[in-house]
């Protein structure tokens, strides 16, 4: 079938048909109900990784998805991009400020050890909350997501706003079970799937890491009047490091404790799993092996559950939200340099982040 047998009455389709060719040069054209298929011959196009993932973005500002195939005949698959109805950003608005007060409420509780009774001590605790624990925890939290957002929009990939999830603090819960973006396109290909799921963990390690050292310093300088220690919480491998002061059977300041589930939570979402951060990593640089890498990883988690069951918890949602990483719409576009020093980078944070028994009643 040529080009000239392609129907071109439809003016949507020679739409479609004009823009793919100024990226890519096909030998056939093919017109299905839902789809076109464009075959094409590597040695058309020699720059085609690089075409391709112009191609993604001129086609998805038109409302249209792009999927590589090679096999005995190597083509392109062009398709309507479902459209779906998000919902609106005041959920955004909205959920943030629940969680702001969760979290606030969170802060006055490990606040108390450090307010002395008397006039004031309320609001004064109130104050410690806000600005020693919910302000530093949702910097983290937010940072980390918006960084998702940025780079996602860089590649002209469609995504939410952070969601924040608030948590009604029982006890002495943190008041939040985190924060999420939702990306609406498909990864064109494996460098940006590693580059849009490296950037949350860096980001919120880097603004993590300054506050580590105004945590310690005001662990150091603000003595506790009180003596309740809820839990006896366990510090990863970066504070041994930095010579940081790790509280051990006294109260911990309140920011201390904010920065540490930051960095808590950075480890956690750096573990090569599914979809979590660190599984969009090594999916992008391994490619389908990544999904081995997810199972094993699910065995480490039930093996650490002996000592901590909250790892049992995160294995099983894992196996329920599924460990197989979807592929990008190209998958066999070679990953570069810059995507392995990242890879790198983001094992050492995740060693020297993460915690096999975070805390002990």
């Amino acid at each position: 079938m040529d080009e000239q047998s392609v129907d071109l009455e439809n003016p949507k389709v020679d739409e479609i048909v004009d823009l793919v060719k100024q990226y890519i040069t096909p030998y056939e054209i093919e017109v299905n109900p839902f789809t076109l298929k464009f075959k094409f011959l590597e040695s058309d196009n020699p720059e085609f990784s690089k075409n391709f993932t112009q191609l993604y973005s001129a086609l998805n500002n038109v409302g249209y998805l792009a999927r590589m195939v090679k096999g005995y005949e190597h083509y392109i698959e062009v398709f309507p991009n479902q459209k779906k109805k998000f919902v609106s950003s005041w959920v955004n608005v909205v959920m943030l400020g629940l969680t702001i007060l969760s979290t606030l409420y969170a802060g006055y509780l490990f606040s108390l050890d450090f307010v002395s009774p008397g006039p004031g001590s309320f609001w004064q605790a109130l104050f410690y909350g806000a600005v020693f624990f919910s302000a530093p925890l949702l910097t983290i939290l937010g940072i980390h997501e918006l960084g998702h957002y940025f780079v996602a929009k860089h590649y002209g990939i469609r995504a939410s706003l952070p969601f924040f999830i608030p948590f009604i603090p029982i006890g002495y819960s943190i008041g939040t079970f985190g924060a999420f973006i939702s990306l609406r396109d498909p990864f064109p290909n494996r460098k940006i799937m590693t580059n849009i799921g490296a950037a949350g963990p860096l980001a919120g390690f880097l603004i993590a890491f300054p506050l580590l050292f105004v945590a310690n310093y005001l662990q150091g300088t603000i003595s506790p009047v009180g003596s309740f220690v809820p839990f006896i919480m366990n510090f990863p491998p970066i504070y041994g490091l930095l010579n940081l002061v790790q509280p051990s059977g006294t109260p911990v300041f309140p920011m201390v404790m904010s920065v540490w589930v930051g960095i808590f939570a950075t480890a956690m979402n750096l573990i090569p799993l599914g979809q979590l951060d660190g599984g969009h990593i090594a999916r992008g640089i391994v490619g389908k092996r990544a999904n081995l890498i997810s199972y094993f990883f699910v065995l480490v988690l039930m093996v650490l559950s002996i000592n901590y069951f909250g790892w049992i918890l995160i294995a099983f949602l894992m196996l329920f939200l599924g460990l197989n990483h979807p592929p990008a719409m190209d998958d066999d576009a070679p990953v570069g340099y810059l995507q392995m020093v990242i890879g790198i980078v983001a094992v050492v944070i995740f060693i020297i982040s993460f915690t096999a028994i975070p805390f002990m009643s």
